[in-house]
């Protein structure tokens, strides 16, 4: 069957269109989403860029400080100015009150976005699942077909009819 093309249906192709941009609408969501969470993140630490918050590089300056009062400490003896040591001292606790076990940035706020976000297109789900459900169904059909054709020019050539 050489210079076959096959054509979905007009339905399928409709269907096609409308899942691809079901999808395409998921991903712009999550995106904005993600954005904000991440916009989010930078306010709650103070954080001069999106990334320094994501990656909590922002607690870099930390690093040196095994507490509160070492952050005392280095500003009684001059180690530090005023500024640094309000400087440090709010991101220490800011670490502690945002930054969970698993080292992620973590309050109420997040939690909720986070959900919205894996949420994002619930509602179209059986739309997606059906069409993905055709398009397994119109695959399996193809190969079988595919399967079929060969079978046959096989047989044909053994026959030699070809």
């Amino acid at each position: 069957m050489s210079g076959y093309k096959f054509t979905p249906s007009d339905d399928y192709q409709e269907k096609e269109r409308e899942a691809n941009a079901i999808r395409k609408d998921i991903i712009a969501a999550r995106s904005i989403i993600w954005d904000g969470i991440s916009r989010y993140k930078k306010k709650m630490l103070h954080a001069r860029s999106k990334k320094a918050a994501e990656d909590l590089s922002v607690f870099d300056a930390l690093q040196d400080y095994s507490s509160e009062r070492d952050i005392q400490d280095a500003y009684g003896w001059d180690f530090i100015t005023e500024a640094q040591y309000d400087r440090l001292l709010d991101l220490w606790r800011a670490r502690e009150k945002y930054i969970d076990t698993q080292g992620k940035f973590s309050d109420r706020v997040t939690q909720m976005l986070e959900r919205a976000a894996g949420g994002c297109g619930e509602e179209f789900l059986e739309t997606l699942e059906e069409f993905d459900a055709m398009q397994r169904q119109l695959n399996d059909d193809i190969k079988r077909i595919e399967r079929e054709n060969r079978n046959n020019d096989y047989k044909r050539y053994i026959n030699g009819l070809i």
